[in-house]
């Protein structure tokens, strides 16, 4: 069972602009390894930015998505995995 979030995070990135830690809740969420990337062109057609999604474990085990808005630069956590 999934979670849709879509909400803005704050992002702490490597050299690459790959996620090392996220804030969620008023905590940190160290990442463990992501799992997964890719893109998604969305609604190109009504000017939505392209944007980078990483599916990944944080330390404590949970499973999440992230994904960044590249037109500019925006973290948002768009699904919690249960």
């Amino acid at each position: 069972m999934t979670k849709f979030v879509d909400k803005r995070v704050e992002v702490r990135c490597d050299g690459k602009n790959a996620p090392l830690a996220f804030r969620w809740n008023g905590r940190w969420a160290p990442v463990n390894r992501i799992l997964e990337i890719w893109k998604d062109t969305g609604a190109w057609w009504d000017g939505e930015a392209e944007k980078t999604f990483y599916r990944l474990e944080t330390s404590a085990g949970g499973l999440y998505e992230l994904y960044l808005d590249n037109a500019d630069q925006t973290w948002f956590l768009y699904r919690i995995y249960d």
